[in-house]
């Protein structure tokens, strides 16, 4: 055994086994003599087999006794491990840039402060596999500030890697990539990997193998039985501060095609009834009108003048594919321009018409932004310069409500609890969230995730309004023709055979078994999501001001979608700190009333026509 000089506690120890016993034991292993391969990892992209026990100890029982036998030249004492982790790494495993630490919680050694004797010890097989490490200041699992530089080790193919004390607990690593050990250094011949130009990574018998035997005490995981005996749905509390001082509503519009028809606004500003009529009179409303380039002709080129004079406009030189995806990126021709302008001076008007009276357009402030700051950034504006309200609701200006929503139960449910950061309404590619998640991650992750339901006493609401047979899914705005009412109708089969619906059903039986459930009450259902939808959602202002929109963190692009760059955030963070844990800081769920059908649709503005528009179009065709 060697001990690396650069990290306390880590020490190699090569051929353990011999070449002809590493080949039976990787043959058993990928033959599946033991076991079956289960794809694991938090996005599913390493094959892994898990032993303990009595199947640990008859299988791999003399791998083990091997390892000890080899590491007793070193004084290093293992006691029998736990289990024992099989991975296959390849290629598309090794993608992943974060490094982790064994596990969150303390060893029952330290708790206990005496000396630690947990260790893991890795078995390399097939290949050799390239060991990256760090260690951070401290055991912070989002400390950056790192002691000395990251560095990588070698784990030899039918060698071993055991990991103890600081190596253990205070470095976090990863396998960062695999080294074909018969290429001397090179890559082998049948290797394929990336190639320029290709969007998948080619065929490619790259792996490497590694049996972790780990010595560990797991942590206990979470009790989905205990999180059910919390919830209750035998009471619905009422909300104690009117909406009005508790929510402003954000409703985001720049250029498109219908300008300078207000009609897209106002259908949508029509279905705020649907959430209420505090919600739809009495909140205040914010339209966040964002600026737009100017395109000065269909060429993109100025004729006027060869040469560029200080106070033209900035030449916008990319082409797009249509008009829906130049207005998309804020680019307007001189016409469109003009027609957005007359837009907006339509909505002062409508809206300044409107206060005092019974409208939907009541209590409504209209902003201009005289430069393009893309959808993130104009919200980002709205955020700090005209809400003075603990929660805001953020509305595109396409995005209608399609049944009474308990948007008011959704706040209520926030103030009681500060876990819940962000509410999405539900839309139509959402809507079987749990089974999407389900199939990007592991086993462990949709059981984990599971466990994270939230089901808050304020959305257990009373008066048969919400679920399969509620009246808000009698209330709903019918679809114009029998094509969209046949999806609509395969839709709501789709949900009732989903794992979204069977989990809560499950719940709702081990309910009823102990006699809480009562007759007229349904309780509604907030999923974790690991996307921060764009769609019509709830959020606490200060999250948005303090976290989401803190430019030390840089999770939002100007000039584009908040969703774009802070869902693979999200993403990363829990990869690298745990499903819950790195879900916690951004505390975002999607909201469900087991019903089938979703709360939100939409009229899709980039292509929307009035009616004049569709005859204008038409009289062109036939012309």
């Amino acid at each position: 055994m060697i001990s690396n000089p650069r990290i306390n506690g880590l020490h190699e120890i090569p051929n353990v086994l011999s070449a002809e016993e590493a080949d039976k034991l990787s043959n058993a292993i990928d033959n599946q003599h033991f076991g079956e391969w289960c794809p694991e990892g938090f996005d599913r992209r390493n094959r892994v087999q898990r032993y303990s026990g009595k199947d640990m100890t008859d299988h791999f029982g003399w791998v083990f006794d091997k390892i000890v036998s080899a590491s007793d030249q070193a004084n290093v004492a293992l006691r029998r491990p736990l289990e024992l982790v099989i991975t296959e790494h390849t290629p598309s495993s090794c993608r992943s840039i974060v490094n982790t630490f064994e596990q969150r919680e303390l060893c029952p050694c330290q708790q206990q402060q005496q000396q630690c004797q947990c260790y893991v010890a890795q078995l390399t097989l097939v290949n050799n596999a390239i060991y990256s490490v760090e260690k951070p200041v401290g055991r912070d699992l989002e400390c950056w500030d790192l002691v000395e530089p990251a560095t990588t080790i070698l784990m030899e193919q039918n060698g071993v890697v055991i990991k103890t004390g600081e190596s253990l607990w205070e470095w976090r690593g990863r396998i960062s990539d695999i080294k074909d050990s018969n290429s001397c250094g090179e890559e082998s011949s049948s290797v394929k990997g990336w190639k320029k130009g290709q969007k998948k990574l080619a065929l490619s018998n790259k792996r490497s193998v590694t049996l972790s035997f780990r010595g560990v005490l797991p942590p206990e995981p979470s009790s989905l039985s205990k999180q059910m005996e919390s919830c209750k749905l035998s009471e619905e509390s009422e909300p104690q501060v009117p909406l009005a001082k508790l929510l402003t509503i954000i409703v985001t519009t720049s250029p498109i095609r219908s300008n300078p028809s207000t009609e897209l606004l106002e259908r949508t500003f029509d279905t705020f009834q649907f959430a209420g009529s505090e919600f739809a009179y009495e909140c205040p409303k914010v339209i966040v009108c964002d600026g737009c380039r100017v395109l000065e002709d269909d060429t993109g080129e100025n004729t006027d003048s060869d040469e560029k004079k200080d106070d033209d406009p900035p030449k916008i030189t990319r082409k797009y594919a249509n008009v829906k995806q130049t207005l998309r990126n804020g680019i307007a021709t001189v016409d469109q321009a003009k027609n957005y302008t007359e837009l907006k001076k339509r909505l002062h008007k409508h809206c300044a018409d409107s206060q005092g009276t019974q409208s939907t357009f009541s209590n409504t402030t209209v902003v201009e932004l005289e430069e393009r700051h893309g959808y993130g950034f104009a919200l980002h504006h709205a955020l700090y310069n005209c809400v003075e309200t603990p929660y805001v609701c953020v509305i595109q200006h396409d995005r209608t409500f399609m049944r009474p929503t308990p948007i008011q139960e959704v706040v209520s449910a926030m103030e009681s609890r500060e876990d819940i950061k962000y509410v999405g309404v539900s839309m139509k590619s959402n809507l079987n969230y749990y089974d999407i998640f389900s199939s990007k991650y592991s086993r462990r992750a949709c059981t984990e995730l599971k466990t994270m339901i939230i089901r808050p006493e304020e959305l257990n609401i009373s008066g048969n309004r919400y679920g399969p047979n509620g009246h808000s899914i009698a209330n709903m705005v019918e679809p114009p023709s029998e094509k969209r009412r046949k999806l609509r109708d395969i839709a709501r089969q789709t949900y009732m055979a989903s794992h979204q619906n069977i989990i809560y059903e499950e719940w709702v039986e081990s309910m009823s078994s102990s006699g809480a459930n009562q007759d007229g009450f349904h309780q509604l259902s907030l999923t974790p999501t690991l996307f921060w939808y764009d769609n019509t959602h709830i959020v606490r202002t200060e999250h948005y001001r303090d976290f989401i929109y803190n430019p030390v963190f840089k999770m939002v692009a100007r000039g584009g979608f908040v969703e774009d760059k802070l869902s693979p955030i999200i993403k990363r963070s829990c990869e690298r700190l745990g499903l819950k844990d790195g879900h916690a800081k951004f505390g975002c769920y999607l909201l469900d009333d087991h019903s089938g059908d979703v709360f939100t649709g939409h009229l899709d503005g980039g292509s929307y026509n009035t009616a004049g528009l569709h005859v204008k179009r038409n009289a062109s065709e036939r012309s």
